[in-house]
């Protein structure tokens, strides 16, 4: 999303981004391409990487010094850099400065209820010591809205403006490229971060029923959640002889796009998804989506690009996964067409600049909005 919003507004705004130098917590590993503890220009913006235990009240404070930003955007509610910098607000160790929170999803009731003991804990003390005081919170979309109001109140300063994607995505793609499909034959795809919260364990245990046809099923991304993998793997090793399942670990973008490109459909039975920009690359790459209730992409099914179905209905998913097997190329042709479409008028809608930029210069000009 930063990259993203760095891209959209860098002309008019200059960016200074402070984040990890490793890609989380399951990945200690500095990134080698980058100078760290120093300032970086990169894309349009000056950023500075961080180890984990250098994220501290007294450093975001010195950052904020140095930089003097006319806003601050953040990103997580429960992310260590974040509480540093809001730490270093609530105890006067920083000027009076505009803050944006996008929470990312992290308030609905699915997220929350992971870890729930942790985070109820951790929620109690942050209202307690108004660590989120007049913070502008992002939302992306009116349910995520609604989450943020059930936990912080109706006097919270809520604005939505849809999540940031590339102005263009797969530029020279050509429908000719995806692999053939045959009946009988399928080949499903999920680019993520793998965690608990992607319910991946599901799905796995839907293709567990299926004993008829070819299926190949590929996740693209990190392994983020090596408990959780360890569970999907156990799976995996009782799946029947037509069943295969791949990794591909961390992936560059556009190779990740790539292979993603080669798949049919898109899948991904999560418990809660913000936004989901798998879901418009995928639609970019002429795969039709698989997905669950609980995200903000029900038009897919009414725009028939794609299947939006409720995870306590197995049969449905079975009955699904089975229809896709059955699937005949020019029938997925025709509905990996109308995806590329869909993809294609969503990118170029205006709306989506226009909201972040009315939230960012209402935020600036100190302007408030109390639910």
């Amino acid at each position: 999303m930063i990259a993203n919003l760095v891209d959209r507004f860098r002309r008019q705004y200059d960016f200074f981004v402070v984040t990890r130098h490793n890609d989380g917590k399951f990945d200690p590993r500095p990134y080698s391409n980058v100078i760290y503890g120093d300032w970086n220009e990169i894309s349009g913006a000056m950023v500075f990487y961080l180890a984990q235990n250098e994220f501290s009240a007294r450093r975001a404070a010195e950052f904020v010094a140095e930089v003097d930003p006319s806003l601050v955007f953040l990103n997580s509610a429960f992310s260590l850099p974040v509480i540093s910098l809001l730490n270093a607000r609530r105890k006067g160790k920083i000027r009076d400065v505009p803050v944006i929170l996008a929470p990312c999803g992290e308030m609905a009731p699915s997220a929350l209820a992971l870890k729930p003991v942790k985070k109820a804990l951790f929620l109690r003390w942050a209202k307690a010591v108004k660590l989120y005081d007049k913070v502008i919170w992002k939302a992306s979309f009116d349910e995520e809205k609604r989450h943020i109001l059930r936990q912080f109140g109706p006097r919270s300063d809520i604005r939505i403006a849809s999540d940031l994607v590339s102005r263009s995505i797969l530029p020279n793609f050509d429908l000719s490229q995806k692999p053939p499909k045959n009946p009988g034959k399928v080949r499903f795809a999920l680019v993520c971060r793998l965690t608990r919260m992607k319910n991946v364990h599901y799905f796995l245990d839907r293709l567990s029923q299926v004993r008829e046809g070819e299926v190949t099923f590929e996740l693209i991304g990190p392994l983020e959640d090596k408990e959780y993998w360890n569970e999907c793997s156990e799976i995996i090793s009782r799946l029947p002889p037509n069943i295969s399942v791949s990794t591909t670990g961390p992936l560059p973008q556009n190779e990740a796009l790539e292979r993603l490109s080669q798949g049919h459909f898109l899948v991904l039975p999560t418990l809660n998804e913000n936004f989901g920009y798998a879901f418009i690359e995928a639609l970019a790459a002429g795969c039709p989506l698989l997905i669950s209730e609980n995200t903000s992409w029900g038009a897919v099914a009414t725009e028939n690009v794609g299947w939006v179905l409720p995870l306590p209905d197995r049969e449905a998913w079975n009955d699904r996964i089975r229809k896709c097997i059955e699937m005949d190329g020019p029938s997925f042709s025709r509905m990996s067409i109308m995806a590329r479409d869909f993809a294609q008028e969503w990118l170029g809608r205006a709306g989506h600049d226009e909201a972040t930029k009315n939230l960012l210069e209402s935020a600036i000009s100190g302007e408030v909005n109390v639910s």
